[in-house]
């Protein structure tokens, strides 16, 4: 095979390969049991298909500070084959490729497979397949799952390998970066989705659980996606009146998550810190009626002081940590009293210092190298060495259920289920994959397992919460949460990211999901939250279906509801109105789990003629989102900023607060609205009705406390505006 050998950056900064076009292709019909007649909407994007190729590429990697979270990945292209796709309705094959267009169920599948044979997956050589397309005039592209920026991807590249997110980062309002991320200076995310949907009426998905690179119309001319194995299918599903229609079909072939237990709607709590600690937080929520219908306690197996600020996990273990917790069981009694579910937590990694550690060893049950040696990596949350569980073999996977069932018997109703991009490329499974092949499968693996333990230990009554993910890993996940944002305003990783991060993976149809109330990092690479910063966060996560607050890194510095009588007033309000609006979360998730529709959507989902005033209003588009169709949410996520430009969409909205009527008139409209702290733009569409609870309840749990209003002592009305 003739070779071009060249370096290139993995992480967002590629070249274009030095090929040659292949033209003498012996062409074969391929037929499709549904239809072989093409649409008119069809052909036209069959024409955009411009180039096939196929090669193999040297990768190389390495991890920030030994961490599995953090891979900086780069390429050498060892040689490639381009060829024309012309006739590829009828079908191409030779000696170094395949190709063929199929029909099925009204859509179209492209499938590609290189005969090249020169890979080494656990060398590091990797096969590609390479298709590139002509890009549409003011053609924008949404989606490829959970991204800080933006939900519009246009002009920018999408790494589909999921990592922990960058740290940090700020961006013009014209969306260049002019702050990098930590560590690579690249945006990362937990949860890649190879599928984007086009504003001109089709979408476009990537089978399987390879790396995937798309470069989307850096140049103004051409869109490609790469796919790393030797084979790859596309498929391509069209839309008419509105984007979801793309999403519903695509959900139908991968996957719709379930609708979690309407207690999940009903606001979470956070806290630490021992046994007396926790009771006193769910006491004081009681008797400050503020409305909660769990208590989540992330250091049930321990905890300590890294400094005098930061504040560590132990992570899981056989038994929960006796000296915080010296009678679990009775502090999960005492709590479901007080109408609480109990939360914790679990990841997938292993110290050597837990009581569990030897088993999983002994028994080959954690992830190997190349060497056939357990393969270690540092654990930065707990300062480490750890081994990360073999997902793939099934003694581990008993081996971890049988914990989890110890565990869940102490009284949990769910946990977080942290982490799932820690795999590297020299890992080996037990069935013989290497990280390349598993990486982006594994936290779909954690998913399932979390999601098989808890149907086996109580069905239909649980949550779980995942930060990572990859295609149909949604299936399996009750809640999706964003993962560690930064206790600050930043626009990559900060306040600013939240909205960007909820509304592009809502084209994969997620719907249940919400952030750490206020961030998370904190006391390193970012500053304490502050009021400010708690107050503006905690009034966006309202308005979202999960309302789950966090104690972030250094919880003794960082702002709470309890730091002040302001604070808690505006907390109460808005843990008020989150739980009043409970039914009509469900709602959404129901509709979520038949239909794929994403609970918080981007304007373009509902709107789609939105693209008209993109890209000079994109930041704008960006920080504002429809829940359903019917209430449009704009908050403030500027640091000092009491006004804002908001988008209001075609015709009449009303205001949820004051009632005032608005007007977006037949094409949508700009307007600046005033928003102080502790306020919030909330409109919903004229003549539509909410689903609500009344009167407001203090849990969405079965309650026998007379003092306490819950879920059997209220009922759901609409209010119609």
């Amino acid at each position: 095979m003739k070779s071009r050998i060249y370096s290139v950056s993995f992480l967002f900064v590629f070249v274009s390969s030095i090929t040659f076009i292949v033209s003498s292709i012996t062409l074969t019909f391929c037929s499709s049991s549904t239809t072989d007649s093409k649409s008119s909407e069809d052909y036209k994007f069959v024409q955009r298909l411009n180039l096939i190729r196929v090669g193999t590429s040297k990768m190389t990697w390495e991890l920030y500070l030994g961490t599995g979270g953090y891979q900086k990945l780069e390429e050498k292209v060892l040689g490639a084959f381009d060829f024309s796709p012309s006739g590829i309705e009828s079908g191409i094959e030779n000696q170094f490729v395949s190709a063929k267009l199929e029909k099925k169920d009204g859509f179209d599948v492209i499938c590609v497979r290189s005969k090249l044979s020169d890979f080494d997956f656990k060398q590091d050589i990797l096969p590609f397949v390479e298709l590139e397309f002509n890009c549409g005039d003011k053609e924008r592209f949404f989606g490829f799952g959970s991204w800080a920026d933006y939900a519009d991807a246009t002009g920018r590249k999408r790494l589909i390998y999921t990592q922990e997110q960058h740290v940090g980062g700020e961006m013009t309002y014209d969306g260049k970066i002019v702050d990098n991320p930590w560590p690579f200076g690249e945006l990362l995310t937990y949860f890649p989705v190879p599928f984007f949907v086009s504003s001109q009426s089709y979408a476009f998905f990537v089978t399987g659980f390879d790396p995937i690179v798309f470069s989307i119309c850096e140049d103004g001319k051409v869109w490609k996606v790469k796919v790393f194995n030797n084979s790859a299918t596309f498929f391509v599903f069209g839309w008419k009146e509105k984007p979801l229609e793309a999403i519903e079909k695509f959900t139908a072939i991968v996957g719709r998550q379930k609708t979690p237990p309407m207690w999940t709607f009903g606001n979470w709590i956070d806290a630490i810190g021992g046994q007396q600690k926790v009771e006193n937080v769910a006491l004081f929520l009681r008797e400050n009626k503020i409305p909660s219908s769990a208590i989540w306690t992330e250091d049930w197996a321990g905890g300590f002081r890294r400094t005098e600020d930061i504040y560590t996990i132990e992570g899981w273990d056989e038994e929960p940590s006796y000296e915080l917790y010296p009678d679990i069981k009775s502090l999960s009694a005492k709590l479901h009293s007080l109408g609480f579910r109990f939360l914790g937590y679990f990841h997938h990694v292993i110290g050597k210092n837990k009581k569990a550690f030897s088993y999983f060893q002994q028994n080959e049950l954690l992830l190997k190298g190349k060497d056939g040696r357990t393969r270690f990596v540092f654990f930065i949350p707990e300062a480490q060495d750890v081994g990360l569980l073999d997902l793939e073999n099934p003694k581990t996977r008993e081996a971890i259920k049988s914990i989890m069932g110890k565990i869940a018997a102490l009284g949990f109703s769910g946990w977080m289920a942290d982490f799932g991009e820690w795999v590297t490329p020299d890992m080996i499974s037990f069935s013989g994959k290497t990280g390349w092949q598993l990486h982006n499968l594994y936290p779909y693996l954690w998913a399932k397992l979390n999601r098989e333990f808890w149907e086996e230990f109580s069905p239909s009554d649980f949550v779980f919460f995942s930060r990572s993910g990859f295609t149909g890993s949604w299936v399996f996940s009750p809640v999706v949460w964003q993962g560690d944002q930064n206790t600050s305003f930043e626009r990559l990783d900060g306040l600013g990211s939240v909205i960007p991060l909820i509304t592009s993976l809502g084209f994969a149809g997620v719907h249940s999901v919400g952030p750490d109330i206020a961030g998370y990092t904190s006391g390193v690479l970012s500053p304490n939250s502050d009021k400010e910063l708690y107050i503006r966060w905690t009034s966006l996560c309202a308005f979202l279906p999960v309302f789950r607050t966090h104690h972030g890194v250094t919880p003794e510095k960082n702002w709470r509801f309890t730091k002040d009588s302001e604070t808690l007033s505006i907390f109460r309000k808005y843990a008020q109105i989150h739980i009043k609006l409970a039914p009509f979360f469900f709602k959404l998730a129901k509709e979520g789990e038949q239909k794929g529709y994403p609970a918080v959507r981007h304007i373009f989902l509902e709107y789609p003629d939105v693209v008209q005033f993109i890209p000079e209003k994109l930041e704008v588009i960006e920080q504002e989102f429809l829940l359903g169709g019917k209430i449009l949410v704009a908050p403030i996520v500027k640091r000092g900023e009491a006004k804002r430009e908001v988008f209001l969409p075609p015709g009449k909205w009303i205001d949820f607060f004051s009632q005032k009527e608005f007007d977006g008139e037949q094409k949508g409209k700009f307007l600046e609205v005033e928003i102080p702290l502790g306020e919030i733009f909330v409109l919903v569409k004229k003549g539509e009705c909410l689903e609500v609870f009344d009167p407001v309840p203090d849990t969405l749990n079965q309650t026998q406390n007379a003092q306490i209003l819950g879920i059997d002592d209220v009922q759901i009305k609409e209010i119609c505006f």
